[in-house]
């Protein structure tokens, strides 16, 4: 059946596969996301269209909502709008050309009437402004459709002040709020946090307006006035319950007059703490202080937590139960409480975004500290067991993230809308912002790190050949210029459900999907268990619905079209996953992380997170640089081997007992398997490297070459305790409390055949 067409209709032909004839797919070979093509005149060749910055779950959109009943495939959109783009064509003009009606941004999907432009979303017919006929990038008069528009997909607006300000646009504003308990002193984090900032502090995002200010907590609130040539004087406020703030003006400092200041205070911070011995934090009230301080600027509140926030406003007690970790249903996954998102609700109203960085392996409730960041379009950090001194995978995964953080391009005071051809609306927005109508989301920030999912709805047939959607993001950039940065992307309508089929979209249903269980799990009367039944149904309904539509009633087969054939992985994959599994022990902080990693991760991201590349290192040779790429099946581990798992965030080396002396010298700078004794090898220092292991080091750098951030590496030896890390991704194998892939491919075929 692998070579079996059926004969559908353009563009393209349906190949069938039988699932159950492959027993170890693997994904990264074939995750392009499927080519649209469009009917006549819409096949337009662009200058630039990126797929990655917004796809749709479905590249032929069904024509019906019944059509699409029967497809039993998610209609959706993965949407990174902030993306940082190699190739963003920047127009300035003093009049961004939109629909009268339903206001979509001329781009190239118009069609040009005479001195009329016809609106792709809505239909309507628009005059064109004679400013249009001139081309910004060439200084020339002629042809509409050669404006820069109409040739890219995505292009960004430098956006006329008197159209698209209600306000002066806010400075960029940074604040830090800092752990400074006896457990955050004891992790070293602060010395990291100093390092880190005081690298980055110039290379800040913003103008001579930056302001910049510090905040530190325990059982107290520690502010701090900075002033140049002058010792920093520290302000100490005893009552947590009713904040008694010192004047603002002595606490928020303009960062190019303050500079010398900052870098003084910054190099004596952890000493200044050093002998800290409070356990407390009253990290509430600090987040409250930090809003009160920028209440009326707007900006970015980032926050170090290591501990439970246990006195003061928002204090919390511990509610997990370590005998309930492994329990087949999890409880405690909402919030105890409204105060955080009941604050998040007021940042948002004054632009300002809450980001959190929880370092170590206490308790901190994340499932309710987490709400001032969801709503406030922050984004969670975690580093499970961070301890500076003991543990520098964590460490350098703190480092690289946070100096990516801070030098990363930002916009402030953001909104986006989403505009849909007649018949598609949204359902659902999935992410990190607030939901402020049908729509349209509000983002306080908007980063290029974070991805966001959205859930259409088909209400009503669609009579025309394409569909069209728009993105807009509109936001001010950190040297107060307002901008608007526009995706349009153009698909087909079909009724065949085989045409549907093979023209869906794998990875952005997956990132979907996962979203959606996420937000099934952290919902009030949401649970684990209808989340993995969810995404169960939904690759068991694919499955049938493709084959209901192809006619096959073979006995013993598994099929479906070829570019979802790895629907069944990923979906075990999700099942086993840290945020979904059940039946073996996970922290809950390390479960919600991961959920809450699932709500912003782009498709590239999450595809590695839920199943990593297995890459046989000891295969490399001077005749074959690269390393076969292996299913994630301890059948294709030999004890003599040399294994690279690249998970996304972290890298696995995983070192079998029986590896050759001569490579354990040239990787690891020792004699013999039991002299390797480190979590962590330099792939810089060629040192000692003979020819293959300088391949070796030369391939693992280059499939990291395009991260924006560093990938920790993290030796694993076949008999040591972190082998669980690397045989729980094994996502092909059995466990003891989950299917094999072949075993799920049986389970799922029983329930095809039960319908």
């Amino acid at each position: 059946l692998g070579n079996l067409n059926l004969n559908v209709a353009s563009p393209a032909r349906t190949t069938v596969v039988d699932l159950l004839q492959e027993k170890h797919p693997i994904p990264s070979e074939c995750l392009e996301p499927p080519v649209v093509t469009l009917p006549r005149p819409y096949d337009i060749d662009l200058v630039s269209s990126d797929s990655s910055v917004l796809r749709c779950t479905l590249t032929a959109v069904p024509e019906s909502p019944t059509v699409l009943k029967k497809c039993r495939l998610p209609l959706g959109l993965i949407l990174h709008p902030f993306k940082d783009l190699k190739k963003l064509v920047m127009v300035e003009t003093s009049i961004i050309v939109r629909c009268r009606s339903c206001r979509a941004y001329i781009n190239p999907y118009v069609r040009f009437v005479d001195r009329n432009w016809n609106c792709n979303i809505c239909g309507r017919a628009n005059r064109l402004p004679d400013e249009f006929y001139y081309n910004p990038q060439t200084g020339k008069i002629g042809d509409p459709s050669l404006r820069p528009e109409i040739q890219n997909s995505s292009i960004e607006f430098i956006a006329p002040a008197h159209e698209y300000e209600n306000r002066p646009p806010q400075p960029a504003c940074y604040i830090f709020i800092l752990d400074v308990s006896a457990r955050a002193v004891q992790s070293g984090y602060l010395v990291m946090f100093r390092d880190v900032l005081l690298e980055s502090l110039r290379l800040l995002p913003g103008d001579n307006r930056t302001i910049i200010g510090f905040i530190a907590v325990d059982s107290f609130l520690h502010f701090f006035q900075l002033r140049e040539n002058l010792k920093p004087k520290e302000f100490v406020v005893s009552d947590v319950d009713d904040i008694v703030m010192p004047s603002k003006s002595f606490l928020l400092f303009y960062l190019d007059d303050s500079m010398d200041a900052v870098e003084s205070f910054l190099n004596d911070l952890p000493e200044r703490f050093a002998d800290n011995t409070d356990p407390k934090c009253a990290l509430g009230s600090a987040i409250t202080a930090g809003f009160e301080l920028i209440a009326t600027i707007g900006g970015r509140l980032t926050v170090f937590q290591t501990v439970l926030p246990d006195i003061g406003n928002g204090s919390l007690t511990s509610r997990e139960d370590p005998n309930l970790r492994a329990a087949k249903e999890v409880t405690n996954m909402n919030a105890a409480s409204d105060f955080y998102k009941n604050l998040a609700l007021k940042c948002t109203e004054r632009m300002i975004a809450v980001d959190l960085f929880v370092l170590g392996d206490a308790y901190v409730d994340l499932a309710t500290v987490c709400d001032v960041v969801t709503y406030s379009s922050g984004s969670v950090y975690y580093y499970p067991n961070f301890d500076a001194c003991s543990n520098p995978v964590e460490m350098e995964r703190f480092r690289s993230d946070f100096g990516r953080y801070l030098r990363r391009k930002i916009g402030f005071e953001a909104v986006m809308r989403i505009r849909l051809s007649y018949g598609l609306s949204v359902h659902s927005f999935f992410g990190n912002f607030f939901v402020c109508s049908s729509n349209m989301a509000k983002l306080s920030n908007v980063n290029p790190d974070s991805a966001f999912g959205v859930l259409l709805n088909l209400d009503d047939n669609i009579d025309q050949p394409v569909v069209c959607i728009q993105a807009a993001v509109l936001y001010s950039t950190c040297h107060g210029q307002r901008r608007i940065r526009v995706h349009t992307i153009c698909l087909p309508t079909s009724e065949s459900i085989l045409e549907i089929h093979n023209g869906a979209d794998l990875p952005a249903i997956i990132a979907l999907i996962s979203r959606m269980a996420v937000d099934r799990c952290l919902s009030q009367q949401g649970t684990i268990q209808m989340a993995r039944e969810a995404s169960i149904n939904a690759v068991v309904d694919c499955l049938y619905a493709f084959r209901s539509a192809s006619g096959s009633r073979e006995f013993g087969t598994l099929l479906c079209s070829r570019n979802m054939r790895l629907f069944p992985i990923f979906i075990l994959a999700l099942l086993k996953c840290k945020a979904f599994a059940h039946g073996y022990s996970i922290k809950l902080d390390h479960r919600i992380s991961a959920m809450l990693q699932f709500k912003i991760m782009p498709i590239s991201n999450m595809i590695l997170e839920l199943y990593p590349n297995l890459y046989a290192l000891h295969a490399i040779s001077e005749s074959n640089p690269v390393a076969p790429l292996l299913p994630l099946s301890f059948e294709k581990i030999d004890r003599h081997g040399l294994y690279l798992m690249d998970t996304g965030r972290y890298m696995y080396l995983y070192v079998g007992q029986g590896i050759s002396d001569t490579l354990c010298k040239s990787i690891f700078r020792v004699n013999s398997y039991k002299e390797i004794n480190s979590v962590t090898v330099d792939l810089e220092d060629e040192n000692g490297k003979n020819e293959q292991g300088m391949l070796i080091c030369n391939f693992i750098r280059s499939i990291t070459s395009d991260r924006l951030q560093k990938v920790p590496l993290r030796i694993i030896k076949e008999d040591s305790p972190s082998k669980e890390l690397f045989l729980t991704r094994l996502i092909d194998d059995r466990s003891e409390t989950s299917f094999s892939y072949v075993e799920f491919l049986n389970f799922l075929q029983k329930e095809i055949c039960g319908k």
